[in-house]
């Protein structure tokens, strides 16, 4: 272990200096940043000229040295948690963007509105009790960011959920000394909120309907309907996880996003005819995005004249009526025991 020395340094046209710490070596944090100074707020006069002063000095000499054994006994323990003082003014949305790279989708487009919210600026020192509590209200009352609409109660809960999962992060990490999650509450989860589907007539419907402005919304949608797959799983699917065979059984082998689990999932005809015709590599819908996906979808809804209120993650939960209108759920079920 090397040393923690005790310097200064003269403020510019000031009768003080500067008390610093300099570690000797540098250490690496656990950020992987190497450490050489730490600033302590701390001045001493660069010439006492009474007793006054001179016991200030002492004091101050005092102090330092204090913090200098502290720092060395953490070093050894390799305890940083020191830093996080310095931290505290950090970008806290550099920190959020930082930590969700791994996460799902409504991690990311939190970040978007807390962005809104923020106006593109807010440190660690920013984010308070009364902070989250503004943010919260925020949610529950802004637009979409690609609609006139507001955000739905249950949509605004999940962005704000996965906003203060990054803030209890930062806590844990020692960068947020409070405890903020205890001290907020969440916003009201409605679980009796009626999910739209499309029905058998419906289905035919969008099957039928040539739909030219995007071929690949149309796609994407009758593959949510006969997989049950979500608007991430769709948007990441890749074609090595495309197994079709004639002799053997067809399925996906994919990763769900929302629960990180591994599945084969059975794949109905209707599914095998769609993906056995575009058979590619890399990913199944290489250009399409959520953006695009909220644009076209209404488009889309209003040519095979269906009235609804219908979204993309409405379409998944139409694969039941689906599988009824082809006769197929039970055989689905049993193929799926046998995969």
């Amino acid at each position: 272990m090397g040393r923690v020395v005790i310097r200064t340094k003269k403020k510019c046209q000031g009768t003080m200096l500067s008390v610093y710490l300099e570690f000797c070596p540098p250490f690496t944090d656990y950020s992987g940043k190497q450490v050489r100074y730490e600033f302590l707020d701390l001045e001493k006069y660069t010439t006492p000229t009474n007793e006054a002063q001179q016991k200030f000095n002492k004091s101050i000499d005092e102090i330092a040295d204090a913090i200098r054994c502290d720092r060395y006994i953490s070093l050894v323990h390799k305890d940083y948690e020191f830093l996080s003082k310095s931290r505290i003014n950090e970008d806290f949305l550099e920190y959020f963007h930082r930590n969700i790279v791994y996460r799902g989708i409504k991690f990311k487009v939190s970040l978007k509105y807390l962005h809104r919210f923020c106006k593109g600026k807010c440190s660690f020192k920013d984010v308070t009790v009364s902070f989250c509590e503004r943010f919260k209200g925020f949610l529950s009352n802004t637009k979409g960011l690609h609609r006139r609409a507001k955000l739905s109660q249950n949509t605004a809960a999940a962005y704000f959920n996965a906003f203060m999962s990054i803030v209890n992060l930062a806590h844990q990490d020692g960068i947020i000394k409070t405890d903020i999650n205890t001290k907020i509450s969440r916003i009201h989860w409605k679980h009796d909120t009626a999910k739209e589907y499309l029905d058998e007539k419906e289905i035919r419907r969008l099957e039928r309907v040539e739909f030219k402005e995007y071929l690949d919304i149309q796609r994407a949608c009758l593959l949510s309907i006969y997989t049950g797959l979500r608007r991430s799983d769709i948007l990441a699917l890749d074609w090595k996880s495309v197994h079709i065979n004639s002799k053997k059984r067809s399925y996906l082998d994919i990763v769900i996003s929302k629960t990180q689990v591994a599945v084969k999932l059975p794949l109905s005809p209707a599914a095998i005819e769609l993906l056995g015709k575009h058979k590619k590599r890399g990913l199944v819908f290489p250009y399409l995005t959520g953006y695009k996906l909220s644009f076209y979808i209404p488009r889309l809804l209003k040519l095979a004249k269906i009235e609804k209120h219908i979204t993309f993650h409405c379409l998944s939960h139409s694969i039941y009526c689906f599988l009824l209108k082809t006769n197929d759920l039970q055989n689905l079920i049993l193929r799926q025991v046998t995969i």
